[in-house]
């Protein structure tokens, strides 16, 4: 099916009453290392929702393209939006959504920094009515057997799983030429504007060195197949948890 975006009225209409389920897209625009695009936290999760678009009856938001960047505030081309305006814009998307007759939410979040935020606005959006908000930090929450199998290195920003899953997704946009590591490890969370590039060296934390385009296909592909079912398995009214016994 199209995008949200993409309906007449009257399309939109018709297209509704095949679904309960809708998708919101969450990225940013950071730097990512000196060979990934600035645009890769929501290129990834964008590939995904197209695939759920495509293949599901869910309606599927535009990509809200910009995030709460602020680790890499000082890289050039990074655009980081303010916590109390990215959570407000995220409530009135959410409430939005509700508001046309959607009982659930499906977000797919393609970066760190927003994951608290998103937290915090569905818990505001859905205080007043039997709502339902799923965040999927894809990076995180998916293809988990994939990344085991696959990757050489540890997981990080704009390390091999990225670049990996850049380099097919969007192949063009990845300059290998000016590929670099670089992982600082810290015993406890340091949180400083003024260390921001101490701790995120040349923008990236990690070994993008070892990332193919076979890596990334495998990742993504695994990825899109967990996320359609999870939408229809919420299409059915099932929610992804397992009953547990307490004794």
């Amino acid at each position: 099916m199209p995008f949200w975006n993409q309906y007449t009225i009257n399309g939109f209409i018709k297209a509704r009453e095949k679904t309960n389920v809708a998708v919101m897209v969450t990225g940013a625009l950071e730097a990512h290392g000196e060979h990934g695009p600035l645009g890769t936290d929501s290129l990834l999760p964008d590939h995904l929702a197209k695939a759920v678009a495509e293949k599901t009856n869910a309606l599927v938001l535009p990509t809200i393209p910009f995030g709460d960047s602020w680790y890499f505030n000082q890289f050039k081309g990074t655009v980081s939006v303010e916590p109390n305006t990215l959570v407000n814009l995220y409530i009135s998307v959410m409430k939005g959504v509700f508001k046309q007759g959607f009982r659930y939410l499906i977000v797919i979040n393609g970066h760190e920094g927003n994951t608290s935020h998103l937290a915090t606005a569905a818990k505001k959006a859905t205080m007043k009515g039997e709502r339902v908000v799923i965040i999927v930090d894809w990076w995180r929450d998916l293809a988990k057997d994939a990344r085991k199998i696959t990757l050489e290195t540890p997981e990080g920003h704009a390390a091999e799983d990225e670049t990996s899953e850049m380099m097919y997704v969007h192949p063009h946009l990845v300059d290998m030429s000016e590929v670099k590591a670089a992982r600082v490890v810290t015993r406890f969370r340091i949180v400083s504007a003024q260390y921001r590039k101490d701790l995120y060296p040349s923008a990236l934390y990690g070994d993008p060195r070892k990332a193919t385009v076979d890596k990334g296909r495998l990742i993504m592909e695994q990825a899109e197949e967990e996320l359609i079912e999870l939408v229809n398995q919420v299409e059915k009214g099932k929610l992804p948890y397992e009953d547990t016994i307490v004794s």
